[in-house]
């Protein structure tokens, strides 16, 4: 995983599948206000830590708002066929986080 800052609150995550086990972008808490995530290669299957049930082609993009990017996860759609998964996001403010009651 490479994260790399575009701006102060703009960040992106690039993550390959080495595996078809289910990962996700971060591990840590990361509140975003806005994301859109990019399946680059590979077919790719999403949702949260217990189910990925979810799907999306190669080429497709989700868009997501108000959410922490460490409840989504990935898995390849397809075994030994590793996605490449890309997300650029603009970080939540902590003052926006308050008035969701978070």
């Amino acid at each position: 995983m490479i994260i790399i800052s575009l701006l102060s609150n703009v960040v992106t995550f690039n993550h390959t599948a080495t595996d078809n086990n289910k990962f996700n972008l971060t591990t840590s808490d990361f509140w975003v206000r806005e994301a859109n995530i990019h399946i680059v290669t590979n077919d790719a299957k999403y949702g949260d830590e217990n189910n990925q049930d979810a799907s999306i082609a190669a080429g497709g993009i989700l868009s997501f708002q108000d959410f922490n990017l460490k409840d989504l996860f990935f898995k390849n759609a397809t075994g030994g066929s590793n996605t490449t998964i890309q997300c650029i996001a603009i970080k939540m403010t902590d003052k926006y986080k308050q008035s969701l009651g978070d």
